[in-house]
This record gives structure tokens, sequence and C-alpha cells, in this order.
């Protein structure tokens, strides 16, 4: 009974390495993105990092865990915005759940790739998101919001995603190798 209840406590070490990496990522995500970021508009535009960092865990993850990431990023968004709680998270959530059920399928570090997808998510959650929002205010303008402010972020974020991606896949290696070692000693012990 001993070596079962030391196996659960090697995963359960490695469960805490990668809930502390993801609250990590999310506090720096908010942090930037409420700081830094404010800082950084053009024709009064800024980047979603948060969105960003939605497609980075999606394209990297499995679908339960980038799902509660995603839930967890939209979540972070709602509070930042302060207008509605829920919308974002919803969105977040139902977009990340088919980027990650193909990611192993694609080339993930091609550029190529991740243009599209950042671009692509970007797109899809701040329109979804418009509609929802001026649905209910009968706002006549989606056009107009569509160019010049869904476009022009996507392509800020496609920038944004090039430097993020590599760090994010770094640190989430560095996690996979822990859990695999772990394992592999875990294994061996028994």
């Amino acid at each position: 009974m001993l070596p079962i209840l030391t196996g659960r406590r090697k995963r359960l070490s490695v469960m805490k390495y990668r809930v502390i990496a993801a609250a990590t990522l999310i506090l720096m995500g908010a942090f930037f993105q409420s700081t830094v970021l404010e800082h950084i508009e053009i024709f009064n535009i800024r980047p979603n990092l948060l969105i960003v960092l939605m497609v980075i865990v999606s394209l990297l993850r499995s679908p339960v865990e980038s799902a509660t990431m995603a839930l967890l990023f939209g979540f972070t968004m709602d509070v930042l915005l302060g207008k509605t709680l829920g919308w974002y998270a919803l969105l977040f959530f139902l977009v990340s759940i088919p980027i990650s059920m193909i990611n192993e399928k694609l080339y993930r570090d091609k550029i190529l790739v991740l243009l599209i997808f950042a671009s692509g998510t970007s797109v899809l959650v701040e329109f979804m998101f418009f509609i929802i929002v001026f649905m209910f205010r009968g706002y006549q303008y989606l056009p107009f919001i569509f160019w010049t402010v869904i476009i022009p972020e996507a392509i800020y974020n496609c920038i944004l995603i090039l430097p993020l991606f590599k760090p994010v896949a770094t640190v989430y290696g560095f996690l996979d190798r822990i859990d695999r070692r772990r394992n592999r000693l875990g294994n061996e012990q028994r």
C-alpha cells in the first residue's frame, strides 16, 4: 500500500507544479494586459494578450487542460474589462476545444500555423463578443467595428504570438519532462 501512496504523492507534486505554472501564466497575462499593453495602443487599438495565451495553450495541451485554462483566461478578461462577467469565459472555452482537439495533427511551431490560429481566433472571439454585446443594444454599425477594431486587433495578436509561443512551449515542455521523469522513476521503484 505504501508504494501506491508514494505514487499518488508524486503525481500530486507534479500537479502542483502545473497549477503553479498555470496560475503564473494567468497572473502574468492579466498584469501585462492591464499595464504594459495599455500603453501600446495604435489607433486606439491594443493587442489582446489573453487571447494569444489561450491560443498558445490550446495548441500545446490536451482538450481538458486547454479548456480549463481558456475558461480561466476568459474570466480574467471579463474581470479586467468589467463590463460583463462570463461572456469571454464562454467564448474562450468554446473556441479552445476545437483547437486543442486538432493540435497534435499540426506543426504547431510553424509561423503560418501560429498566425492563422491567432488571427482566426481573435476575429472569431471578438466578432462573437461584439455580436452578443451589441445585439442587445440594437447597435447597427457592426461592419464599422469589424474593420476598425476587430481586424487591427487580430493583426496585433498575430505579431504578439510570435515571440510568446516559444517561451510558453518551453515551460510546458519542461513540465512534461518532469512528469515523464517522475513517472519513470515511480515505475522503476515498484
